[in-house]
């Protein structure tokens, strides 16, 4: 698929819990044994696999290892070791592990259940005003309040800080560009204001797709 600048971004899937780690490198099952829950080792080995599966397919033959980065700003983001180039980015959902891979700049995944949106909820994860700019995806068929969801950790992932940022002192603001049934194309902007120190400097514009996902899920892509 592409994004709406022509970009295109591979995905690889992988069920948690019913993978096996033998297809992981010797240094991926060192980051394996560093899991502390069975459940956060399946979703490590679903989201490695569904990563080398993604790989393959934008470069069918080409071979990395998934590894983390160790320190800076973005300390934790999956990445390709050797990088060759390549952007990755991981997502667990509901048994599922999908894993995005595009060339060139960092880019952002996220696939999400449908969430409760309650008042607590919209208060806490969003700035004022942030997620009633996705009101418009109904046109493709998903929850605005998923969408702006998704779209946001899909967007703290491209940035590379993931829930470190305050979340209410980050705001996404969307613009549609294109909807279609269960997909929809948006240029974005990032608003931040009083954020800490260490976190890096944030993308100003990306531009991103968010499609409607079996069971309820919405799948969000930026970049």
């Amino acid at each position: 698929m592409h994004l709406p600048d022509g970009r295109e971004v591979v995905l690889g899937w992988g069920e948690v819990g019913r993978e096996e780690d033998s297809a992981l490198s010797p240094r991926e099952r060192e980051g394996l044994a560093r899991c502390r829950t069975d459940k956060r080792r399946q979703e490590f080995v679903a989201g490695r696999l569904a990563a080398h599966r993604a790989l393959t397919l934008l470069e069918p033959g080409l071979r990395a290892e998934v590894t983390a980065r160790e320190d800076g700003p973005d300390s934790g983001r999956p990445c390709f070791t050797p990088e060759r180039g390549l952007a990755l980015s991981i997502s667990h959902c509901e048994g599922l592990a999908v894993a995005g891979v595009a060339r060139g700049r960092a880019l952002g995944v996220d696939l999400e259940q449908r969430v409760e949106a309650s008042g607590a909820f919209l208060e806490e994860a969003f700035a004022p005003g942030e997620w009633e700019g996705y009101l418009a995806v109904r046109e493709g068929r998903m929850d605005p309040a998923t969408a702006a969801w998704a779209m946001k950790e899909a967007v703290l992932k491209v940035w590379g800080v993931g829930l470190r940022a305050p979340l209410q002192k980050v705001a996404v603001r969307p613009v549609l560009l294109h909807a279609d049934e269960g997909r929809v194309s948006l240029r974005l902007t990032l608003e931040t204001e009083g954020l800490p120190p260490g976190l890096g400097e944030p993308p100003s514009t990306l531009t991103a797709l968010l499609m409607a996902w079996p069971a309820g899920r919405v799948l969000a892509i930026a970049g």
